[in-house]
């Protein structure tokens, strides 16, 4: 059978073995925080036990009431009967922090209660940097979004362009043949206004008449050569330029689409960065006992 022992503390009260224990191992206790931190013990009635931290300390004395702490994690623990942690703001004591609150149970009687106390700050930056890591991340998703969608469009339009090339350049084949043709009439027209002018001068003066029309014939044949030639000159210009244009234009098809799979992959890093911004924000979130 469990009996609770009383001991005789420094301030002349009986104290439980166990509570006593407790405050003589609260330096102990302290160490056991990664981060700097203060522990108080409460009996029944009063504050029995306190170790300030170097920078978190609450300013509570030894043999403070359990009235005057009412309302803090200790006592709601105290009173309940079970391990609580809460965050609290900095209404009690000047500054926001984060209590982990133990009841103290000897005999299955709550006989006191042991409180770890650490700042909120690192928490709080936490919680900030992991904010600003998912809106960064958010916003970055939003524009490789829009610059993968641009990319897409850039190369859907430079496949019509190219398409379009194509067309052009079959088009100028098809001008080229209707060119030779009309040179070859040319041709064929010189050569008749020629024997046309040769008759001409046979028939002598009856002849003078159709003279003027032979001649007329060769001028003609003549200038239509001319301009088919510039048509076929201008037209190898025109193709020359489709091929430097489709040279270009599957470069840049080439480099958009290597864009666009680069641009899905900073997507799935952008994903991956906010499931750890949102791990970072669980994990910042205070579990409560």
């Amino acid at each position: 059978m469990n009996y609770i022992v009383k001991d005789k503390g420094k301030e002349g009260f009986l104290m439980n073995a166990k509570l006593k224990a407790v405050v003589d191992s609260i330096d102990t206790y302290q160490l056991t925080y990664p981060e700097d931190a203060c522990i108080l013990v409460f009996d029944t009635e009063k504050v029995i036990g306190y170790k300030a931290g170097k920078k978190v300390d609450l300013k509570i004395k030894v043999g403070e009431t359990v009235e005057q702490h009412q309302n803090t994690t200790s006592i709601r623990a105290f009173k309940s009967g079970k391990p609580l942690r809460e965050e609290r703001g900095p209404e009690l004591f000047g500054f926001a922090y984060i209590a982990s609150a133990v009841p103290i149970i000897d005999n299955g009687r709550v006989v006191g209660v042991c409180t770890g106390v650490i700042s909120n700050d690192t928490i709080n930056e936490l919680r900030h940097v992991s904010n600003e890591l998912s809106a960064s991340v958010a916003e970055m998703s939003v524009t490789t979004e829009d610059l993968t969608s641009a990319s897409v469009n850039v190369s859907k339009q430079l496949e019509e362009l190219s398409q379009l090339a194509a067309t052009a350049t079959h088009d100028i084949q098809q001008i080229n043949a209707i060119v030779s043709t009309v040179k070859d009439i040319a041709q064929k027209s010189k050569i008749l206004g020629l024997n046309a002018s040769i008759e001409a001068a046979r028939s002598g003066v009856h002849g003078r008449g159709f003279a003027i029309v032979a001649n007329e014939i060769q001028k003609m044949a003549q200038d239509s050569t001319q301009s088919a030639d510039t048509i076929t000159k201008e037209l190898d210009n025109i193709k020359n330029s489709i091929g430097y244009i489709n040279h270009s234009t599957s470069q840049i098809s080439s480099f958009t689409k290597q864009y666009t799979t680069n641009m899905q992959q900073m997507s799935h890093t952008y994903a991956s960065i906010n499931h750890v911004g949102k791990r970072l924000q669980k994990l910042s979130n205070i579990k409560k006992d």
